[in-house]
């Protein structure tokens, strides 16, 4: 256990944190989703989220939602049914949602050499209700 302090000032214990791969997003969709199909059959939903920053600009994230599964198959672990890809895939561009998962790093073979991006990986998607957020 470390000793929190400010200023000299002992604030109290402080117990190490336990490894955590959480993140929340509150934004605006930028453009229409985009349902892509994998080599493997699953499907999975490409968004671009865009949260203003505190003082003004903004940044775009990229969200990857999915995998679904093949179209006829029931869907396995690890993957979102395929109501939900359905849900997300009507999204209007605009629309402000709330995006819960985990921060990842993708990495593919691409006509430059070996590329990579960190994504928000999706657990859930959802419109948020601008009236009641304010």
């Amino acid at each position: 256990m470390g000793q929190l302090s400010t200023r000299g000032q002992q604030i109290g214990d402080l117990e190490p944190p336990s490894d955590r791969n959480e993140a929340r997003l509150v934004g605006r969709l930028s453009g229409a989703p985009e349902r892509r199909t994998l080599p493997s059959g699953d499907e999975i939903m490409s968004l671009r989220v865009v949260v203003q920053r505190p003082g003004g600009g903004s940044d775009t994230v990229p969200v990857q939602f999915g995998p679904g599964p093949p179209a006829g198959r029931r869907r396995g672990v690890g993957q979102v049914g395929r109501r939900a890809l359905a849900a997300v895939d009507r999204l209007e561009d605009g629309t402000r949602i709330e995006v819960v998962g985990a921060v990842r790093r993708r990495w593919w073979a691409g006509p430059e050499g070996r590329r990579s991006r960190v994504e928000l990986h999706a657990e859930a998607v959802r419109p948020v209700d601008v009236e009641a957020t304010g």
